[in-house]
């Protein structure tokens, strides 16, 4: 009875993990580090995450004015993650409201 169970069980999760790895396949990870994005641009398709990691000492507020493309992630402590992802093609100018040249360029294609 313990070995169905357990046979099942690791049948369950063989067949949970392309799931899993499908999900997390379109993620974009962006950090900040030393008052910087990691990276100047970004090429994502719509709807595919973008997540922007504090991993710097210093709070950021990764922000976009872009037109149909605005967002606010708000204080962001060291250590700390946000995620967004967008609903159309274009291109996205992202900024750090505290440390003006940050600035990451963001093109969401189909």
């Amino acid at each position: 009875m313990i070995r169905k169970l357990l046979k099942a069980m690791l049948m369950s999760a063989a067949f949970s993990l392309p799931l899993l790895a499908a999900d997390s396949a379109g993620d974009h990870i962006v950090g900040q580090k030393n008052k910087a994005f990691t990276q100047d641009e970004l090429t994502v398709k719509v709807g595919e995450k973008i997540i922007f990691k504090n991993d710097d000492d210093v709070r950021h507020n990764v922000f976009s004015k872009s037109e149909g493309f605005e967002f606010n992630l708000k204080m962001q402590a060291p250590g700390t993650e946000s995620t967004i992802s967008f609903d159309k093609e274009g291109t996205v100018e992202v900024r750090c409201a505290l440390h003006p040249k940050m600035k990451l360029i963001v093109h969401v294609q189909n």
